[in-house]
């Protein structure tokens, strides 16, 4: 029997962002995208979530080539790390513009000496990556040159749709290629791989042209500055305001790191038409008057450090709101940011701007499939197997009630998890083993060095606070070298502390007076009396933190 294709998602099933899937074949392996997710509400302190490389460690050799579907953090923003940890230097494959971004990412991360080995493919071009032959396909999405992939593997051929919507009319760059998709899979496609992100919404999405009117009346009618905060690689939004704002004679300036890096590569590149004079500095921005100036900026998703968050705590060194103001947030928020953007619309209103977000002003439209445009895609395609990407698990599950409405049998639709290794025959498919497919935490340089555990300690902590007890003991004795000192954080009121802490050490005093004890149970001493006794008086779990001090 011939062996089969074995196709392991690490990440993007069942969350939204982290997208990594791998292609395997004897001894090679090919992989579509390399993304991060954002942090949720409970991740305390982190700056991102990764997938886990592990699976990938004792196979490094087999990689042949990595392509990437479009330029989105959550598709290419951990490849720095999958290349440091694994010492990777393997092809990357991809458009113009998404290798100019990955570029930057890469030499940001790994030093200006990095040399990775880039290589352009057309939005309808043809690749030979090892056993595998990758033909690419125009769909739209909210960043130009997004691409899904008909893939030729020995055992059949695959599509993977990348993020996609079917949108005639973008902003910017091309529109979708459905004569090319259904060309290349009139002669057979074995399975399809396709983005859910969009399953929960009836009809079709919006195209990215229908937010014009709002924006055009926006501009027009503003008594002051219009400042527009969006994603910094969503390309097609921001021609479409600097094209809007040339209109109506605003001078368009940049405020946020990444929003400056995307526009002087997108423009750089051509994928932005910027008329001359259309485009000043910040600087020059504050000398017109406010009705001659639109700001582009960062921190769609209430982000602590971009610049609409720092603008609503008014700690933002160039831009002071004031009431004349418009404020357009023109992004829904990711899952678990609601809280963040909410409160930044409070504030941002407090300093007397006028604020439009979805759903109150037709400002954002998804760059995502709604289910009619996946059903389209699904007639097109028309695949024996059907595996649902791209998404939380409610996502996967409805993707995949569409599809058995749509005639496939049940028995040829698989909901997958991140880490699955699911092999793919002419004849049946099923998941024969799993890979560690769980997330992969970076905070600040460090990789992989927090887990579930120090984050149960972070949220500990941040709920009841803790306390620390130092005990001094003789080191050859083991007999008390002299008073408890105990110190609280975030556990009670400051007018209190000094009556609480001083009965906590009377009580912890007491429960040692007695005995020569060892570190250990010093400290286990200390652990319970401090618990018992902040529990009893204050009914709140402090984290206890006891230091044995050894003194001769």
């Amino acid at each position: 029997m011939a062996q089969p294709l074995r196709f392991i998602p690490l990440g993007g099933l069942g969350e939204i962002g982290r997208n990594m899937n791998i292609f395997e074949y004897g001894k090679n392996i090919l992989i579509v995208d390399v993304g991060v997710m954002f942090p949720e509400n409970d991740m305390l302190g982190i700056d991102l979530v990764i997938p886990n490389f592990e699976y990938l460690r004792d196979k490094k050799d087999w990689v042949r080539g990595i392509v990437i579907t479009h330029g989105h953090e959550d598709h290419t923003g951990a490849l720095p790390f999958l290349l440091k940890e694994l010492g990777l230097n393997v092809p990357i494959y991809s458009t113009k513009l998404v290798l100019a971004l990955i570029e930057r990412k890469l030499k940001e991360r790994l030093g200006k000496k990095a040399q990775p080995d880039l290589r352009e493919v057309a939005l309808s071009g043809d690749v030979r990556i090892g056993p595998f032959t990758v033909h690419t396909v125009p769909l739209s999405h909210s960043i130009p040159d997004s691409m899904a992939l008909v893939i030729d593997t020995p055992v059949g051929r695959l599509v993977h749709s990348g993020d996609f919507k079917i949108d005639y009319t973008p902003g910017a760059g091309e529109g979708p290629s459905l004569a090319r998709l259904a060309a290349l899979s009139a002669k057979g496609v074995l399975a399809l791989f396709s983005d859910s992100t969009g399953a929960e919404r009836a009809g079709f999405t919006p195209s990215e042209k229908t937010i014009e009117p709002t924006f055009d009346r926006i501009m027009r009618e503003a008594p002051g500055r219009v400042i527009v905060a969006s994603f910094a690689s969503q390309l097609n939004r921001i021609q479409q305001i600097i094209d809007i704002s040339h209109r109506h004679g605003r001078k368009v300036a940049i405020a946020g790191r990444s929003m400056e890096q995307n526009f002087e590569t997108a423009r750089k590149l051509g994928y932005l038409k910027v008329p001359k004079g259309a485009h000043i500095r910040l600087n020059t921005a504050k000398k017109l008057p406010p009705r001659q100036v639109t700001l582009l900026i960062t921190g769609s998703q209430g982000q602590p450090e971009a610049a609409l968050a720092r603008i609503a705590m008014g700690r933002h060194r160039d831009i002071v709101l004031n009431d004349t103001d418009t404020v357009v947030i023109s992004a829904h928020p990711i899952p678990g940011n609601e809280e963040e953007v909410g409160r930044m619309i409070n504030q941002l209103i407090e300093r007397g701007a006028e604020v439009l977000y979805p759903p109150i002003a037709h400002v954002h439209v998804s760059g995502h499939a709604s289910q009619e445009e996946m059903k389209l895609l699904l007639t097109l395609v028309n695949p024996k197997f059907f595996i649902p990407i791209h998404g939380e698990r409610r996502h996967l599950h409805l993707h995949a009630k569409l599809a058995e409405g749509m005639g496939l049998k049940r028995k040829n639709i698989f909901l997958l998890e991140d880490g699955d290794i699911f092999e793919i025959r002419p004849n049946g498919c099923k998941v024969v083993a799993h890979a560690p497919g769980d997330y992969v935490f970076v905070d600040g340089l460090g990789v992989g060095d927090v887990g579930p555990s120090v984050l149960r300690e972070r949220d500990a902590l941040a709920q009841d606070g803790f306390v620390v007890a130092v005990i001094p003991v003789r080191k050859r004795t083991r007999e008390m070298a002299g008073e408890v000192l105990i110190d609280a954080r975030g556990v009670i009121y400051k007018e209190q502390a000094d009556a609480t802490l001083n009965q906590a050490k009377k009580a912890l005093t007491k429960a040692l007076k007695n005995g020569k004890r060892s570190r250990g149970a010093l400290e286990n001493i200390a652990r319970e009396t401090l618990r018992r006794y902040f529990y009893q008086s204050t009914r709140r779990r402090p984290v206890i933190v006891p230091l044995v001090m050894e003194v001769d």
